[in-house]
């Protein structure tokens, strides 16, 4: 019984990965999923540096640099200081980064209270609590 249960989890944690990008689309119409997710760390994370967003999210330098890029373009994100340290130069949320990060994290909490408007109050506790107890066993 028990290996059916991790089976179906498995299975269901496999097709909510695969949806990823549609779920981005819906929750975070303005921003992709991976310039919403490196905004989100960036905040969470003042100093983070472009070789820590790749670190973290096993990515070559590469592809991190070209968003970091993107997100720069589009005055999202700002370089501090005069010369980079061996990681680079540390990520900053300009004013209208924080903004847009803002609106979308709005937007995004919105839809999920849609999603979820059927479920009872308990159950969407008790759903949070299980992906919380999930992510520190995972470590």
């Amino acid at each position: 019984m028990r290996d059916t249960a991790v089976k179906d989890l498995y299975q269901g944690l496999g097709t909510l990965m695969r949806r990823r990008a549609e779920l981005s689309a819906e929750f975070h119409p303005g921003l992709s999923l991976t310039a919403f997710t490196m905004l989100t760390q960036i905040q969470a994370a003042p100093g983070t540096r472009a070789r820590d967003l790749a670190d973290l999210y096993g990515l070559d330098k590469s592809t991190v640099s070209r968003q970091i890029n993107e997100l720069q373009a589009a005055g999202l994100i700002t370089r501090e200081g005069e010369r980079p340290g061996r990681r680079g130069y540390p990520l900053v949320l300009t004013d209208e980064g924080q903004r847009q990060l803002e609106q979308e994290a709005e937007r995004a909490q919105q839809r999920l209270a849609e999603t979820l408007a059927a479920w009872k109050e308990r159950d969407v506790t008790a759903f949070t609590g299980m992906i919380d107890r999930f992510l520190t066993d995972a470590g």
